[in-house]
């Protein structure tokens, strides 16, 4: 296995490390991944496990309603994972130097052959490729809420929604997510059966205060959200109604400092409900023993949702921030004509090596079921850019 580094490599050449096998780049990001969402990863400084659903709700419905579990084992086809785990490198003369980062290289893996959605699924965020670090992979929703989206979406040039890393996409959905990106269809549809109110285990909404964060006081990790950002969304109403979840555990490969992703979010709320109080919300939840809560904001550092800060695509007009005219071309061919959308969005945020982390990337409708958003998720990668969550346009 082949590895990146960081732009602080000089500091391994004064430790008299052999680094014939390294590549270095600036940002310690993926050599192979798209320019696009990657060089515009933040510093991290913006406001703001387990594997199974907690209380059951989610995914009660039998047949319509998907909760698949897979532990990959580094090669890719999504195989129950063998008494032998793949190869990790080797950091035996790695000195415990804060100043040291190396991401491991990642190879797209999103155009192997095999496995069903959930899995192909999983291959085009950027997870459980072959001789990569093992994770365990769970989706939990409708299985009409997930599709693996292959190419742009959309056709604006240049394309508002290209594809990040390898060839394809992931759209996860709070309704039928073919339905929400298809042009003339309808976006208004209801999945029965996954409407579990509070959230999953172990997401809690509540504020950890009034008046810190864990980043003011990490004491706090584990009794809430640590951003404080879910709670005024999500508390005194009805809860979460057609949820679905992509979540993951995975031990922080040694000499890694923070991961980063991209996302969207799309809207057909958009305009008849903009500007109220509840609607449709994404929730990308860490747990990690340096952070619990939320960790991808708008620019208000609120949670992305049809309110959110980043809404630049606004293709019908609204009486609060854009009356006629008020189109967006970039929405062209999206299924999103005449509705809303963000731009490619790109969240980072720091871990602990070695920590066993779960990551949950999670939409869902607030307060009701009716009216459809999806959320766009691609290119999973680990950084050297470490710090409390932040949320960046690119």
């Amino acid at each position: 296995m082949t590895f990146v580094c960081s732009s602080r490599w000089t500091s391994l050449f004064s430790l008299g490390l052999a680094l014939a096998p390294l590549a270095c780049t600036d940002d310690g990001g993926r050599s192979t991944a798209s320019d696009e969402g990657v060089d515009a990863v933040g510093d991290g400084d913006a406001d703001g496990s387990s594997s199974s659903t907690g209380d059951g709700d989610t995914g009660s419905s039998g047949s319509t309603t998907n909760t698949t579990t897979t532990t990959t084992n580094g090669d890719g086809d999504g195989d129950p994972s063998s008494t032998t785990d793949p190869p990790k490198f080797d950091v035996a003369a790695m000195p415990d130097s804060p100043d040291i980062c190396i991401v491991p290289e990642h190879v797209p893996c999103d155009d192997l052959a095999g496995g069903n959605e959930e899995q192909q699924a999983w291959r085009a965020l950027g997870l459980g490729c072959p001789g990569e670090f093992p994770a365990t992979l769970d989706y939990n929703g409708h299985y009409l809420a997930l599709m693996v989206q292959e190419g742009q979406i959309g056709t604006h040039v240049p394309a508002t929604y290209p594809v990040l890393e390898g060839d394809k996409m992931v759209v996860l959905s709070t309704g039928i997510a073919e339905s929400v990106l298809t042009p003339n269809s309808d976006g208004d549809t209801s999945l029965t059966g996954n409407d579990p109110g509070n959230l999953p285990s172990p997401m809690k909404p509540q504020k950890v205060s009034d008046t810190e964060t864990c980043d003011d006081n990490p004491a706090l990790i584990g009794t809430g959200d640590c951003s404080n950002t879910i709670w005024d969304q999500f508390g005194g109403t009805a809860g979460a109604f057609d949820y679905a979840e992509m979540r993951f555990s995975i031990e922080v490969p040694i000499a890694v400092s923070g991961f980063a992703y991209n996302v969207a979010f799309l809207s057909w709320e958009y305009p008849d409900f903009y500007g109220w109080a509840y609607n449709d919300i994404y929730i990308a939840w860490l747990e990690s023993e340096t952070w619990t809560g939320n960790i991808t904001f708008d620019d208000f550092g609120q949670p992305i949702s049809l309110n959110a800060g980043f809404l630049d695509f606004k293709d019908a007009p609204n009486f609060i921030d854009c009356p006629l005219p008020c189109s967006a071309p970039e929405l062209d061919g999206t299924g999103l004509e005449t509705h809303a959308g963000t731009k490619w969005l790109t969240t980072n945020v720091g871990v602990e090596t070695g920590d066993q982390i779960t990551v949950i990337f999670a939409i869902m409708d607030i307060q009701d079921n009716i009216v459809d958003s999806a959320v766009l998720l691609d290119n999973f990668r680990w950084t050297c850019l470490g710090g409390t969550p932040g949320t960046v346009a690119g």
